[in-house]
């Protein structure tokens, strides 16, 4: 099939899946209100594979002899590693960042589920085997994909076993067919408008009769059985003016919740293994795989809020102040940071012996992700210090027109007239002030995990051999004559 246009994604998703909100059924989420805008902009994301201004930037020929987004590449070089990157960006710099889970981020994620074949077929090959052909249905018939890949968070310090039985999805029966799934599983992001949801990685599998929850599959999402349980919609059908992104960008999450939905056996590939369900996320290299989409995508996010503020001080003049100086400054440090680790990802990128797989280089990725959820905090903190009390004083479109020309001088700024200055600041409070604003920013501040949690583990896991072997080393009475000792003069410290 290769690569689909946005008028085969649209048709493929009309298609009896179960979508809840408000207490109803949202029977087309292609044509529902509040649900249409982000359709299109999936749709115009298929289509955009197929401009030829980008074709070759964003495409590449599959060993099939197909064309696919590069985001299913498979990459064998620091160079596919590169074109990969230009793809992610390319779509990235056309919503300015503040898609977080557009198709080519999961398309990314199946790839390196499939690239730990070995992992998942250790103990039975049939199921890596899977793993792979799944990843290649998906590239095929550019399919787009949501996650769950976490339990609900009903109690955290129980193990499963101890909590009410199936509050996580998992496995209540087998037969020759396949499996039976009950329970629930979040955040399925942008699960309304996707083909198929890959579920598994978490949660760490331990009590006596948890092995029923270690489990990986990909399952339809209009599966007979599916129901996906929607969070408030912040998509309030505003004209662009009013509402220039969350009109346009609202991908909504959701809780799945499995019915007794029946999965075949030829979409699992973890199953009750309880070792291998725990190393999973390791074993695909998931930080690096998926962390390398969220890093190209927060650069082109760093850089559109930079613009928004940089403009917002010049329709004011307080760009003249040193103190907002200061704050766009540290905007635009946050984004060389974000650039300068886009590149390391890349140039200090590593391969894996095991697949002959090329992979964003752990410690450029790792930063990023960890830094980011504090960048994003402070530079909304400094938008909306920008903006004041501005903010307040941004009548609607219909309102300015309403109002007419005798009114305009009130909203106008020191440069600008009254229709730019307040499209600006409504921009500006749909990324910082709206719910769906809102929903940015805790989305990135939990992006990969809690941040605290994240960089306690990092420490935890990072090898302290060679900083230790310095201070032993500066500790060192220097030989005669020489001020200090040389690195290679002190044999290595085994300290940890």
């Amino acid at each position: 099939m290769g690569l689909r246009t946005g008028a085969e994604y649209l048709a493929a998703q009309q298609d009896g899946r179960e979508i809840w909100l408000n207490g109803e059924r949202i029977e087309d989420p292609t044509t529902a209100p509040r649900f249409a805008g982000m359709a299109r902009t999936l749709a115009q994301y298929y289509d955009f594979q197929h401009d030829p201004a980008v074709h070759d930037l964003v495409t590449y020929e599959t060993p099939d002899g197909d064309r696919a987004h590069l985001s299913f590449i498979e990459p064998r070089s620091k160079e596919d590693l590169r074109r990969r990157a230009g793809a992610f960006a390319a779509w990235a710099d056309v919503t300015g960042g503040m898609q977080g889970r557009s198709p080519d981020y999961m398309n990314a994620a199946i790839m390196a589920v499939a690239a730990a074949k070995d992992h998942w077929g250790q103990n039975d090959p049939a199921l890596g085997e899977r793993a792979y052909d799944l990843y290649l249905r998906c590239r095929r018939e550019d399919l787009l994909l949501t996650h769950t890949f976490i339990p609900p968070m009903v109690d955290r310090f129980k193990t499963l076993s101890e909590q009410d039985p199936y509050i996580n999805a998992g496995v209540v029966e087998e037969n020759d067919g396949g499996i039976v799934v009950r329970g629930a599983r979040i955040v399925g992001t942008l699960a309304p408008f996707c083909d198929e949801n890959l579920s598994f990685l978490s949660p760490n599998v331990e009590g006596d009769g948890d092995e029923i929850y270690a489990l990986g599959m990909v399952t339809p999402v209009n599966a007979p059985g599916m129901k996906w349980v929607c969070r408030d919609n912040y998509d309030y059908e505003r004209s662009h003016f009013d509402a220039p992104l969350s009109g346009r960008l609202e991908e909504m999450d959701t809780v799945a919740i499995f019915d007794d939905v029946d999965v075949s056996w030829e979409r699992v590939f973890d199953y009750k293994d309880v070792k291998i369900h725990n190393r999973s996320a390791p074993a695909m290299r998931f930080f690096q795989a998926l962390g390398h989409h969220v890093l190209v995508k927060n650069v082109s996010k760093t850089r559109l809020l930079l613009g928004i503020a940089h403009l917002m001080a010049e329709t004011s003049q307080i760009s003249k102040f040193v103190n907002v100086q200061e704050r766009l400054g540290d905007i635009v440090t946050c984004l060389n940071t974000m650039e300068a680790l886009a590149i390391a990802a890349v140039e200090g990128a590593e391969e894996d012996p095991r697949t002959g797989l090329y992979y964003a280089n752990e410690a450029a990725v790792q930063s990023s992700l960890r830094l980011y959820p504090e960048f994003y905090v402070r530079i909304v903190g400094h938008i909306k210090q920008l903006g004041g009390g501005g903010f307040m004083a941004s009548p609607d479109e219909k309102t300015i027109e309403a109002l007419g020309k005798g009114m305009e001088r009130y909203f106008a700024g020191a440069e600008t007239d009254a229709h730019d200055r307040v499209a600006l600041m409504r921009l500006a409070w749909d990324v910082v002030g709206s719910g769906w604003g809102g929903r940015q920013e805790l989305y990135e501040r939990f992006f990969f995990g809690d941040t605290q949690r994240m960089k306690a583990m990092l420490y935890q896991t990072y090898s302290m051999d060679e900083a230790v072997e310095t201070v032993r080393r500066i500790l060192e009475p220097p030989a005669p004559g020489k001020p200090f000792a040389l690195p290679h003069e002190r044999p290595p410290s085994t300290a940890k």
